[in-house]
């Protein structure tokens, strides 16, 4: 039986281990908190799952094929994951981003449509929009959830979930002093893993905030309100999930991050964006109270591709992350690519490779025409 040693239990780690539990392998999960933390990327109340990424066929092909394993992850466990309230995207240009992203689902059969904004949500503002992209079969993600399911399932599947912080050693793991060896060892740890293999990753850890406010009024509850992208004007959010508040994120690249050392509280700033945001788009909810805000860690590799791939220097080590905010909806369908992978049965993907990457920002929104 094959072993497989785990750093990381966030969504890319998690997926890993409840695919490679399911293949027979002897699997070692490691964390130091528990899976879904609120210092994790993968932590938190919700994440969007759209198949829509610009012309990139093989990207739309995996969050499609990640929403059928969703499914069934509610269906091995109980849990209620994936919400069906659609994502609608909200063009400033006739022939932009979303234009390319239209006609690549529609060549892979999946549910899209041209529809009037307006209807989907209690107030919207719409005089700078071209058209807006509706993609029915999206939606949201409960994250914290989601990640914890994986994790759980994993250790039903066999997995063993070891409590500690890890460092690497070579090819092999320390865990508090204690040493873990595997015929595979993978490190996804998230906004941690440039820092344990500094200059490998070209990679910034950024730092982004997340706001939740407060509706006016009924009719805000997602669903029906759909979770919505505003891919030129770099803001993304959703409607009030299981009482959270009608969310609002900016997605321009925000600061360096330190994960361990730096302060979490929001900042000033951030809520002066989204409130500018809000009375731009939805006025309805200028004035609304904000009811929480937190901090998150994106990992953005320059080309908004993650990272999966071998350690130049010890083969059986492999480095997953880069999730660049957009990652986590594709968790488990990069789990079953990445299986073959680690069994030796097929090539890395070049596409993942460690190094230097051109810049490109088309798989997440960055502000501005591209």
């Amino acid at each position: 039986m094959s072993r497989a040693v785990i750093a990381g239990a966030g969504v890319f780690g998690a997926s890993l281990a409840h695919r490679l539990a399911g293949d027979g392998w002897d699997v070692v999960l490691i964390e130091p908190w528990e899976p879904g933390h609120a210092r994790a990327a993968s932590g938190g109340e919700s994440r969007l799952i759209r198949c829509a990424h610009g012309a990139d066929v093989a990207y739309t092909r995996s969050a499609r094929r990640a929403r059928e394993l969703w499914r069934a992850l509610e269906a091995e466990t109980g849990a209620s994951v994936l919400v069906e309230c659609g994502v609608v995207w909200l063009a400033r240009r006739e022939d932009g981003w979303e234009a390319e992203a239209e006609r690549v689902i529609r060549a892979e059969g999946i549910p899209v449509e041209r529809v009037e904004p307006r209807a989907l949500f209690p107030s919207l503002a719409d005089r700078d929009l071209a058209w807006a992209l509706w993609e029915p079969e999206a939606g949201l993600l409960r994250a914290a959830t989601a990640t914890r399911a994986l994790a759980e399932a994993a250790v039903a599947r066999g997995a063993a979930l070891v409590a500690g912080r890890a460092r690497p050693d070579g090819d092999r793991v320390v865990v508090d002093g204690r040493v873990l060896e595997g015929d595979v060892v993978v490190w996804a740890c998230g906004g941690w893993l440039p820092a344990l293999f500094p200059g490998l990753l070209t990679a910034r850890v950024t730092r982004q905030d997340v706001l939740h406010f407060g509706a006016p009024g009924p009719g805000w509850a997602s669903p029906p309100v759909p979770g919505w992208v505003d891919y030129d004007g770099a803001f993304y959010g959703c409607g009030d999930l299981d009482g959270w508040g009608v969310k609002v994120a900016p997605d321009t690249e925000g600061p360096d991050f330190d994960p361990d050392g730096d302060r979490r509280a929001p900042l000033p700033e951030a809520e002066a964006a989204a409130r500018a945001y809000l009375a731009h788009r939805f006025p309805a909810l200028a004035g609304a109270p904000l009811l929480g805000a937190r901090a998150c860690q994106y990992v953005i590799t320059p080309d908004t591709r993650w990272v999966a791939a071998p350690h130049p220097e010890h083969p059986s080590v492999w480095l997953v992350g880069g999730d660049s905010g957009h990652g986590f909806k594709h968790g488990p369908a990069l789990a079953e690519l990445l299986a073959p992978m680690l069994a030796g049965t097929a090539a890395p993907e070049p596409r993942w490779a460690l190094g230097p990457r051109t810049a490109d920002r088309s798989l997440r929104t960055a502000g501005g025409p591209r």
